[in-house]
């Protein structure tokens, strides 16, 4: 049995369809599937996925948004078991370094699901209100930021309007990892490379 027809018989068809949408996705991308296929993979009829969402992009939409709390969720558990070590002894500095590995790491591990996220879709779901559960990424990001103004990690003028800048710099970093030059460096050099954008990062908002 596969893991998404074990969890519609626990009882949950909507989650379901969302975890065999997502196994596809990353499978064959999010354009070479039906929504009747992924019925099929869940062992439901078609309208009875079509009772739980509209049409396939509807599906997508959900996976985004579970693509997005699963980001928010990673970030998080990340923050938490940070610690300062080596060179960075801010608290604040280990957690925003944490939350910007944890981004990166998604987005090579799971690169169709982060285009997804990033696409039209996800769009969709960071727009309407109260579409995600939990802070968003750009929360997290924002309250780790906060940390580092409270240190004295970062200037406080350079703190409006930061979350912008500097998810746009880490999900560069990310992107370039995931499909872009970086990906041709081994996982050590790679790894290098990411620190050494943190620190170039954290040297910026210093100022």
């Amino acid at each position: 049995m596969s893991p998404s027809k074990a969890s519609y018989h626990h009882g949950d068809l909507r989650q379901a369809l969302v975890h065999a949408g997502l196994a596809l996705i990353e499978r064959f991308g999010a354009e070479d599937f039906s929504l009747r296929e992924v019925a099929r993979e869940v062992g439901v009829s078609a309208n009875a996925a079509y009772r739980h969402f509209a049409d396939k992009g509807a599906l997508l939409t959900a996976i985004a948004v579970s693509g997005f709390e699963r980001l928010s969720s990673e970030m998080q558990e990340a923050m938490l078991a940070a610690r300062p070590r080596g060179a960075v002894l801010s608290r604040a500095v280990a957690r925003f370094n944490a939350a910007a590995r944890a981004y990166v790491v998604l987005a090579q591990e799971h690169p169709q699901l982060y285009g997804l996220m990033f696409g039209s879709a996800g769009r969709a779901c960071l727009e309407a209100e109260g579409a995600l559960v939990g802070p968003t990424p750009g929360v997290l990001l924002g309250r780790v930021l906060d940390e580092l103004v409270e240190e004295k990690a970062m200037s406080k003028k350079h703190r409006q309007g930061a979350e912008l800048h500097v998810w746009s710099a880490v999900h560069g970093f990310a992107s370039l990892a995931q499909s872009g030059p970086l990906v041709a460096l081994s996982p050590k050099a790679r790894a290098y490379a990411l620190e050494e954008f943190l620190r170039f990062v954290i040297a910026g908002l210093r100022g």
